[in-house]
């Protein structure tokens, strides 16, 4: 059972590192994006949490859309989010993965200007 956690614990490891590879950075500006994204009625590990799990989701759904990350949500946080904050954050998540994918930049590169993301 133990090489089976650890495949898995490795597996955890490279998945972070390639949709993080400036690690603790990249949290940081996460997380700060969730926190602006929710008028910071949270509190910062509340926020991490919800940012790390939903980079994660958003890059293992083959079809990522609102409706499925309110799926992902009601999981755990969903009473943090309005409608207009499930689409803000939606929104974010897709930049993301547009900036690592066309760009190869990471969260901590992608920054709001305005209603949009720019990197």
């Amino acid at each position: 059972m133990k090489p089976k956690k650890n495949n898995l614990n490795d597996f955890m490891v490279n998945f972070n590192n390639s949709m993080l590879p400036k690690g603790e950075k990249d949290i940081e500006a996460g997380t700060k994006e969730i926190l602006s994204i929710l008028n910071n009625k949270v509190n910062y590990e509340t926020a991490k949490t919800i940012f790390l799990r939903s980079i994660a989701i958003s890059r293992l759904s083959q079809n990522f859309d609102e409706a499925r990350l309110r799926a992902h949500l009601m999981g755990y946080s969903i009473q943090h989010f309005d409608e207009d904050q499930i689409r803000k954050l939606h929104q974010y998540l897709e930049a993301l993965k547009t900036a690592m994918e066309s760009a190869r930049r990471t969260p901590s590169e992608v920054k709001r200007v305005g209603e949009y993301y720019d990197w």
